[in-house]
């Protein structure tokens, strides 16, 4: 009999959702027999409060990362946890997620957002579901929303080893934390040729390749600053700028580069070959979100890290810069006169490489999917 896993995520963010696609697509290559169903918990939410949620968790995210910082710790202790998570759950327990998932009859749950840990758990107590679950953390810290049904849950997989004791202070069994690494699992060609791509994009290689994230949506705004420092100075690095979906910040960026005839820089909207953009770079530049860094880490590509939205982006960047995998900047100042020194000292970037080189978190896709079928047996 075929086995059903749903994989539960939440589109606070694209992180969540990027890795719920690393794990459906690996899966389902490793064994096309299991049948897998992904779902975005906020299409089936209550559609007034879904909305009003995501927009009011954008705000923080976005533009008061301090707000957001202290209601992240402000919710990180057992009981306020409950009480939001008791809360948040009004917006999925409704009949049309109840069918979904019914319908679907799950015998394992793999939920990339704690709202679907949450949900799966509540089911299961009620008897609505008897379903597995594994809780797959996508930051470098485990919230205390994370952790709502951990006595009920087969396995909680973390980025790494330092959150082990950290859970276990929380009350979470040894046994079931797999710090096995977030697991990302990017597409990428066996024949790749990374001379051929590079001057596929103009670039001679002969300077260190910078990948600079701006973001998407409101994300691109803040960025913007950063961005046109480096082309105003002419660094001596080459540069691929991706605005994602932000194309006012892309308009804003060709201007730029126009009015600073600046032949170093390539921009583009929203992309789908960020693997290939990794393996092309020497490092990259972004906010310190967990699938994003995690990326970077698996190409091993130093991240410099800028915008941080608080909250689990503060566990993002402290995690990176204590293991000596990048940089965090607060302002365009000290970031500017960083990025300079990198660009005439390459072997700032390659101290970065070797310490990312000794992660060995790359295989994290592999060890869950294992974890995953001795738990399903």
């Amino acid at each position: 009999m075929k086995k059903r896993i749903l994989l539960t995520y939440a589109m606070y963010g694209n992180g969540h959702r990027a890795v719920a696609e690393y794990i459906e697509s690996y899966f389902k290559s490793q064994d096309p027999e299991l049948e897998i169903l992904a779902i975005d918990l906020l299409k089936y939410s209550t559609p007034i409060l879904g909305k009003i949620s995501q927009k009011v968790t954008d705000f923080f995210l976005l533009k008061f990362p301090v707000g957001w910082s202290f209601i992240y710790e402000l919710f990180d202790t057992k009981v306020s946890s409950a009480i939001a998570n008791k809360t948040s759950m009004g917006l999925f327990k409704n009949k049309k997620m109840k069918k979904v998932i019914t319908d679907f009859n799950p015998d394992l749950t793999i939920s990339t957002h704690f709202f679907g840990s949450s949900l799966i758990d509540f089911y299961n107590r009620k008897n609505i579901t008897n379903s597995k679950l594994v809780t797959v953390v996508t930051d470098y810290e485990a919230h205390s929303l994370w952790l709502r049904g951990y006595k009920r849950e087969q396995a909680i997989i973390v980025g790494d080893k330092d959150e082990v004791n950290y859970l276990v202070k929380k009350g979470v069994d040894r046994k079931k934390i797999k710090a096995i690494g977030i697991p990302i699992n990017p597409i990428t060609s066996t024949d790749f040729d990374v001379a051929s791509a590079i001057q596929k994009y103009g670039f001679s290689g002969e300077k260190p390749i910078c990948l600079f994230f701006g973001g998407g949506g409101n994300g691109g705004t803040h960025s913007l600053p950063y961005i046109k420092s480096m082309i105003k100075r002419k660094m001596n690095l080459d540069i691929i700028y991706v605005a994602g979906k932000n194309q006012d910040a892309k308009n804003k960026v060709d201007k730029w580069v126009k009015q600073y005839k600046a032949k170093n820089v390539k921009t583009f909207g929203f992309v789908n070959n960020v693997p290939e953009l990794l393996q092309i770079c020497d490092f990259v530049i972004s906010k310190p979100g967990g699938a994003q860094t995690t990326e970077s880490l698996y190409f091993k590509k130093p991240v410099i890290m800028i915008n941080c939205s608080g909250g689990q982006e503060v566990a993002n960047y402290k995690y990176f810069v204590k293991n000596g995998y990048g940089k965090r900047f607060r302002t365009n100042f000290f970031f500017t006169r960083y990025i300079e020194s990198l660009a005439r000292n390459p072997e700032l970037i390659e101290k970065m490489k070797k310490n990312m080189s000794k992660n060995n978190n790359h295989k994290a896709m592999e060890k869950l999917y294992t974890i995953c079928k001795d738990i399903l047996k």
